[in-house]
């Protein structure tokens, strides 16, 4: 090898390594003594308000180091990749079959879920498909790190992440849990169906009537708590959810970003676009657009149980990703 060619590549080894170096740096924005001022209001605001002791929360927290790791995994979610992509992440053959194995172990529970709550197997099944491979993948960080790492040192999103550092404390005392013994996502999800802490309190359920709530391993607890949370989220049985459509160019101006649903039914019919399922079954109704790999895009006509599977995540891919699975995983149990 030359001189020049060997300079040349220890000179890019080490630009490279310095840029690594730098990004690492630069994960974690707040200082540290800034940090612990944010942890000692914190504390003092929890003991007031929710009789903590304020001295063992502040130790408890200010112990705990900052994770470059979780501040890089949010900051590049799954979510940020275009829709042909992020599709093959949850499309998997593995994937649909397993969602039907699931769905036979767990039948009569999701009957009795359906009967419940109005929601849709199916759907139950995909979201713990989606979320946790049925329960096989929950997440290895510990949920008070996650939650201390996002709430003091991620600015961007630390008054959503303190107030589930909140009500993780109190979930914790509720449950009896030993604060550094639950792990989950790095955003601090929990249990089979990735809850996070303000979820676990308000809509699980104690669907086997056993006396405790249990999402981590009873899937019948599980089940119930997601047909419980769709329920309280406006789940309309047998309502719409989305359909592939072939829009003309000016329905194509119609397609929008925000998730709250622009249209209704009646207003997307004067512009054309019309189906019999979405004028009887959703007072809502959008359009969205999603990237495919041959840069054009394909559009999906959506009402409001749509809508209703994105508030478990907030974001549009999520959604369609949710009802192509379950649909999928329908189809090749009626094989079965």
């Amino acid at each position: 090898m030359s001189k020049n060619k060997l300079s040349l590549i220890v000179g890019f080894t080490a630009f490279f390594l310095a840029n690594i170096h730098s990004a690492q740096a630069q994960s974690i924005s707040v200082s540290r003594q800034a940090a612990e001022q944010e942890i000692k209001r914190f504390a003092h605001d929890l003991a007031q308000q929710h009789q903590f002791d304020e001295k063992q929360v502040f130790n408890t927290l200010s112990k705990l180091q900052p994770r470059k790791d979780i501040i890089a995994r949010i900051s590049k979610p799954a979510e940020s990749l275009p829709w042909y992509r992020y599709r093959k992440i949850w499309m998997k053959e593995k994937r649909i079959d397993q969602g039907v194995v699931f769905w036979k172990q767990h039948q009569e529970t999701l009957t009795r879920a359906a009967e419940t709550y109005g929601v849709d197997p199916a759907i139950i099944v995909a979201i713990i498909g989606v979320e946790t491979f049925y329960g096989k993948q929950q997440g290895s960080f510990p949920v008070i790190e996650a939650l201390h790492t996002l709430a003091f040192y991620y600015p961007k999103r630390a008054t959503f992440f303190e107030k589930e550092l909140t009500e993780y404390f109190l979930l914790a005392r509720q449950q009896n849990w030993t604060l550094s013994q639950i792990k989950g996502s790095y955003a601090g999800a929990m249990g089979m169906g990735q809850f996070i802490s303000s979820s676990y309190r308000r809509y699980a359920v104690d669907f086997n009537q056993d006396g405790q709530i249990n999402l981590f391993s009873d899937p019948v607890d599980m089940i119930g708590s997601v047909a419980n949370y769709f329920a309280r989220h406006r789940w309309q049985n047998g309502g719409f959810v989305t359909s592939k459509i072939e829009p003309t160019k000016a329905q194509r101006a119609l397609a929008q970003s925000e998730l709250e649903l622009a249209h209704t039914p009646a207003s997307l019919a004067e512009f054309g676009v019309t189906t019999d399922a979405i004028a009887a079954a959703s007072k809502r109704a959008g359009i969205f657009a999603f990237e495919l790999d041959n840069q054009s895009e394909e559009y999906w006509l959506v009402g409001d149980n749509f809508y209703s599977i994105t508030r478990y995540n907030h974001n549009a891919m999520y959604a369609l990703a949710v009802y192509q699975l379950s649909e999928a995983i329908k189809a090749r149990r009626s094989r079965r």
